[in-house]
């Protein structure tokens, strides 16, 4: 229960903090603004994960992709 109370404190002020921060912020040499999570130190960065394609992560991988041709709606065609 205290930790949270800890948690909950220092939400509060790291939301003073970056506005604080954000109010005195030169623009030209910083050009993202701050956030609270710059200032809490109970905040998880966690990385963002990379957009790539299936057949970029099998590469990375050295794995064998086989693209299937995916079948829009359309019925195939039997003779």
């Amino acid at each position: 229960m205290a930790d949270g109370a800890r948690q909950h404190h220092w939400t509060l002020t790291s939301s003073l903090m970056a506005l604080q921060a954000e109010i005195n912020r030169d623009r030209r040499r910083r050009r993202k603004p701050f956030r609270p999570d710059d200032f809490n130190p109970y905040v998880v960065n966690r990385p963002i994960p990379a957009k790539a394609s299936v057949e970029q992560a099998a590469k990375l991988l050295r794995a064998k992709y086989y693209p299937k041709e995916i079948n829009c709606g359309k019925a195939e065609v039997e003779n």
